[in-house]
């Protein structure tokens, strides 16, 4: 195949896969617009939770006495009205980022780790509902309902109306996310908005990277287009539309008179007349089908060499979808039938 060929046929693939996500963006734009935020949030029936310091607090334990590798940050939290001394060793730019962490009890100094009932407690304090709740599970990433989160997390069902889940930090018990049917339909729409088909959690990723590619293939492959079909006289710049007739030689013999657009090409000139050529491709020159035969000497474009043979080139075939009605006087092609529009 020569590369007029390659190049429409690459035109028409890359056309049907970023026609395709047109659409996509366009549904999920169009969700965006007419969601209810307040219930995409997933905080309807979230609520602060707030660890009380007690009136009398004794005194802390210096950091310095905590037997434990130099952190790069520490900080002090309260859990269940007691102080606790977070040491971060290591931490991305961004709180959903690996981090490495571990907490002292501030007034012994001992590591501290969360277990299943306290952070079943602070589910419940989050939880303004009336819905049941399961155990607390403590899960590794990747999870399904929060794709960003690169850390352990708790995660607490709630059968409730929303099929709610509640998800806490690993190591702090910090309450993150409510996550309700509402929040994974956002979720969806911003997988299929984003292309992020994969979980990264965000848009900078090789597939949207690709898309961005296709399209410029897109745009350079049309353009490549254009000039050839400006090339071969197919493409002209007119005002108005000169009529043209031209004579048809039908299959059974009978020898009509047309009139036609010259500036159309014979395809298009002769449906609007309701005489059709065989064509699946629209006009595009790829399937070969179109094909008329005329006594004149007309030029060969590149798509005619492609899809007719040597001989029939040589014995006067050519496709009407090449070729303006103003390059013919005399055709003989043999024509579909097309039912009758119903008015």
């Amino acid at each position: 195949m020569q590369m007029s060929g390659i190049n429409k046929t690459l035109h028409k693939w890359l056309s049907l896969l970023i026609g395709l996500q047109l659409l996509i963006w366009l549904g999920t734009g169009l969700y965006f617009n007419l969601m209810d935020s307040s219930k995409a949030s997933g905080n309807g029936q979230r609520v602060s939770v707030v660890h009380q310091r007690p009136d009398v607090v004794q005194d802390l334990l210096p950091v310095s006495a905590i037997s434990s590798a130099a952190p790069m940050r520490v900080g002090l939290l309260w859990l269940f009205e007691r102080p606790y001394y977070q040491f971060i060793y290591e931490q991305g730019e961004h709180s959903y980022q690996p981090k490495r962490e571990q907490l002292f009890d501030a007034y012994t100094g001992e590591p501290f780790s969360l277990n299943r009932m306290q952070a079943l407690n602070i589910a419940r304090r989050s939880y303004s509902g009336d819905g049941e709740f399961s155990a607390a599970e403590l899960l590794e990433p990747p999870f399904d309902d929060y794709v960003q989160q690169q850390n352990p997390m708790w995660r607490v069902i709630v059968k409730d109306e929303f099929n709610t889940s509640i998800y806490l930090d690993g190591v702090t018990g910090q309450v993150l996310k409510h996550v309700t049917d509402d929040v994974r339909l956002k979720e969806l729409m911003l997988k299929l908005h984003f292309m992020d088909y994969g979980n990264s959690g965000g848009f900078n990723h090789w597939l949207i990277i690709s898309v961005a590619i296709a399209t410029l293939m897109l745009a350079s492959t049309g353009v490549i287009w254009l000039v050839q079909q400006y090339r071969s006289g197919l493409l002209s710049i007119n005002v108005g539309s000169r009529p043209r007739t031209i004579a048809v030689n039908l299959q059974h013999g009978e020898r009509i008179q047309v009139q036609v657009s010259a500036n159309d090409t014979l395809l298009d000139g002769l449906a609007c007349a309701q005489l059709y050529l065989p064509s699946i491709c629209g006009g595009g020159g790829t399937c070969g089908k179109c094909r008329f035969n005329t006594s004149q000497q007309l030029s060969i474009t590149s798509a005619d060499r492609e899809r007719i043979s040597a001989q029939d080139l040589r014995a006067g075939y050519r496709l009407g979808c090449q070729h303006l009605a103003s390059e013919v006087q005399d055709i003989e092609a043999v024509f579909t039938p097309r039912a009758p529009r119903r008015r």
